[in-house]
Parts: C-alpha cells; sequence; structure tokens
C-alpha cells in the first residue's frame, strides 16, 4: 500500500513479539526496624537497651562521651607520634583568640614549627591538623572543637582560622592606612617607609596594587621628602616604573639610616643625658641637700646645751645679784 506508514515499534515477526519478556517488577524494599533505626539519629537498639535501664537522676551526669577532642584523620596503616618537645614549642606561643593578638602572626609561627620536621608516610596537613589544637587557648579552642567536623583539611582550617579571627573590621582599617598613608611630621623617609611595610605585611591580603601603594607613598609624603625623591630621580619620581621607584626608595631608606647611625656618635655631648641619668642626678642632689640640713641641725642642736651649761656655771650671789662672788662669800656688813 503505497503512502503508507507503519509505526516505529512495527514488529515483522509475530514469534519475536511473544517471546519478549515481561520486565519484573519488584516491589519496594520495606525497612528493616530490627536492623536499621527506622528515623535517621535514633539510638541503636543496644543504646536503647542501655537508655532503659538508667533511672532518670543518671541522665543529668555528665559523661566523657560528650567531651570534645582533636579531629578525626584516616591515615590509613601509618602511625605517628607528637613528640613533647614539639607540642611544647607550640604551646610557647598559644592563640587565646584575644582582640589585641594577631591570627597572621599566628598561623605565621605555627607553620614555621611544623617546617622543622618531617614524619615518614604522614601528610603535612595532617601532622598540622594534629598539632594546631595544641597552639590555642580560650575561646579560640572552643570554636576549634566546635567545628572540626567542617576543619577536614589544614586549608580549610587555616582559611576558617583568618575568617574568625582576623576579621572584615580589621581588613578594612589596615586597607586605609595603607591607601591613605601620611608621613608624620617627626618622621624621616626611613621611618614612614617601615612603618607602611608593618601595615602590609599585617594585612597581607589587602589587594591594593603595589603600583597604587607606590603612588600613595609619595603623595603622603612631606612636601621636603618629595622634593627629595623627585631629586634623586631626575626631576619626576613617579615617571619610573615601579620596580626602579621601589628600589630607590630603599636606596634612599639605606643612605639614610647609615648616617644617622654614622652622625649619632658625633651629636651626644656631655649635656645629652637620658631620662634615667637626669633622674639620677636629681636623686643625688636631693639626698646632699637632706644631709647638708641634717648636719646643720644636729650642729645647732649640739651647740645649745653647752651655751645653757655655760649659764649654768657662771658665778653670781643670791643676795645682792653680784657676779663677782657667791652668796657664801658676801661680805658681812
Amino acid at each position: 500500500m503505497s503512502g503508507f506508514q507503519l509505526p516505529p515499534n512495527f514488529v515483522e515477526d509475530p514469534e519475536q513479539l511473544l517471546k519478549r519478556t515481561r520486565r519484573r517488577q519488584v516491589s519496594p524494599q520495606r525497612f528493616n526496624s530490627e536492623t536499621e533505626p527506622l528515623v535517621e539519629g535514633s539510638p541503636t537498639p543496644a543504646v536503647e537497651a542501655v537508655m532503659t535501664q538508667k533511672t532518670i537522676v543518671e541522665f543529668s551526669f555528665p559523661s566523657a562521651d560528650f567531651v570534645a577532642t582533636g579531629p578525626n584523620l584516616n591515615l590509613g596503616d601509618a602511625t605517628f607520634e607528637l613528640k613533647p618537645a614539639l607540642i611544647n614549642m607550640v604551646q610557647a606561643n598559644p592563640f587565646c583568640g584575644k582582640p589585641h593578638q594577631d591570627a597572621n602572626d599566628h598561623l605565621q609561627h605555627f607553620l614555621e614549627v611544623c617546617n622543622t620536621f618531617t614524619v615518614k608516610n604522614v601528610t603535612a596537613d595532617a601532622i598540622r591538623l594534629c598539632l594546631f589544637p595544641f597552639s590555642l587557648l580560650g575561646k579560640a579552642k572552643q570554636w576549634f572543637y566546635a567545628n572540626k567536623s567542617e576543619v577536614t583539611t589544614w586549608d580549610k582550617c587555616g582559611n576558617a582560622f583568618l575568617k574568625k579571627f582576623f576579621q572584615a573590621v580589621k581588613t578594612s582599617a589596615l586597607r586605609g592606612k595603607i591607601s591613605s598613608f601620611q608621613q608624620q611630621s617627626d618622621e624621616m623617609i626611613p621611618e614612614a617607609w617601615e612603618r607602611l611595610n608593618a601595615y602590609i605585611r599585617a594585612c597581607p591580603h589587602h589587594a591594593i596594587g603595589e603600583w597604587l601603594i607606590i603612588q600613595g607613598f609619595y603623595h603622603g609624603l612631606t612636601g621636603m621628602a618629595r622634593s627629595h625623591l623627585d631629586a634623586l630621580a631626575g626631576g619626576a619620581f613617579l615617571q619610573k616604573n615601579v620596580k626602579d621607584a621601589k628600589d630607590l626608595i630603599e636606596k634612599v631608606v639605606i643612605n639614610q639610616r647609615w648616617n644617622e647611625e654614622r652622625l649619632q656618635p658625633k651629636t651626644r655631648g656631655v649635656h645629652a643625658l637620658n631620662e634615667v641619668d637626669m633622674l639620677s642626678a636629681k636623686m643625688d642632689l636631693l639626698m646632699k641637700k637632706i644631709e647638708e640640713s641634717s648636719s646643720k641641725k644636729g650642729s645647732e642642736a649640739i651647740q645649745t646645751p653647752a651655751a645653757v651649761r655655760a649659764v649654768e656655771t657662771d658665778p653670781w650671789c643670791e643676795v645682792c645679784r653680784g657676779d663677782d662672788h657667791l652668796g657664801n662669800n658676801w661680805p658681812e656688813t
């Protein structure tokens, strides 16, 4: 028959159609309450049996099972031991999570200690994760145990630690100090450059371009300091590229520090005393005045009884009040 189109599931041989087997339908598997818990998180039969034997007051008792410990690491067949000396090195600089503590400095010190040794068949990340809780105290350690299920690798642990204890407010404040740097009135170029680098070290994730840092440093200097850099650069400091501009600043820093160290002994004279020397001189002068005053009062106290004795020993007559004879030698009339 022309113009008639057979369906796509048409089978020419009827026997093949009859031989097809129906797909086996399997009924849904029932949950076996005897071998697995019906609800996720419910206690197993063994635990449930123990719980049924407890008294009501025993449910209020604390248990060591709830005490948090370090992370559980899958090391396979490898085993290692943390030496007490290594733990003492880490505990020498603990981090408590206080506002004045720097999380970056703590991680730097911790990694320096960890890089001093290796363990065969054990990765460095596993050693760091096992050792890191020993470097924490107070609320920092409580934070680690509360989030130990999330810090399964060292990268996750380090990033989560910085995110918690190096907050965005501190980052914004340090970025502001870097981008809007200003030289102080009593600062030389070396001191200003060192202060700017201290801000950069405190916030290594500042994400400010190096060219922008150098430009901000130049504009933050005083007019005299900018003129000094322009003269050394041959007219215009900002016309140099980033590397040459940074090298020029480093040369200025080294040169000025060398001049200050060389001239410092000559500028110190006889009267250039520090605060301790001045205080010592004042104390010596005060003690000298006290000794002089004491000796003067002592001499006056010694002279007074002598004068009294001299007056008492002078002869005088009780009858006529004369001073040329005594009363018992008064001439008779």
